[in-house]
């Protein structure tokens, strides 16, 4: 997890939450088969661990890594909008870097499938764009906060929200941690500002 440092606050919460240790990975898939996926850093802590991917060449990708170093987990082609698990079935999820490249009304209903399969007493990671972010307001405007920009020459959607708006989709789990940050680089002969709001959310317990 050395490119997500954000998921080693949210493991510490997993490792010591006394559900047993399972966790989803929604976004699992990489970009090349020689690329750590997120959630190899679970595996080899002794978790059962699950991923889906939209994409099915990324997660061909994962499944290669994953046979190439010996990692067991199960992935799966699926849509976030529609998680292929049961009502309340997994105790931890997470989604990094990943929510953000829909637009809001998906990201709510992403949200609300990631709560329907959380246990009761499960832990959620996701993050969010903040409007601080530098690359805010550039590309074509679909909608409020909403933009068509280029990433890794594809035109891809990213929404940005405001410090507390994502709140709105967390209906029914509590906010455990959260966390802004920008991160400001120098990039050639400008510096360039990235902005994200993080987030551990809990399904309260029965």
């Amino acid at each position: 997890m050395n490119r997500a440092v954000q998921l080693f606050t949210f493991k510490n919460y997993c490792d010591q939450n006394p559900l047993e240790k399972e966790i989803l990975e929604c976004g699992a898939g990489v970009h090349k088969p020689e690329a750590e996926p997120l959630f190899v850093r679970f595996a080899r802590d002794g978790y059962r661990v699950h991923g889906i991917d939209i994409a099915e060449v990324r997660l061909k990708n994962a499944r290669t890594y994953c046979v190439d170093h010996h990692i067991m987990a199960d992935l799966r082609q699926a849509d976030m909008r529609a998680i292929p698990f049961d009502d309340a079935s997994m105790p931890f999820i997470y989604a990094y870097n990943v929510i953000f490249h829909a637009q809001k009304e998906d990201m709510r209903r992403m949200v609300k499938e990631m709560a329907r399969v959380l246990k009761p007493g499960g832990l959620m990671f996701v993050n969010f764009l903040s409007l601080d972010d530098g690359d805010c307001g550039q590309g074509e405007r679909i909608g409020e906060g909403e933009f068509q920009q280029g990433e890794d020459g594809h035109t891809v959607v990213h929404s940005y929200h405001g410090d507390d708006e994502a709140e709105d989709y967390f209906e029914g789990l509590k906010v455990v941690f959260k966390e802004k940050r920008l991160l400001e680089k120098y990039e050639g002969e400008d510096w360039s500002r990235q902005a994200y709001i993080d987030y551990i959310l809990k399904k309260p317990e029965l």
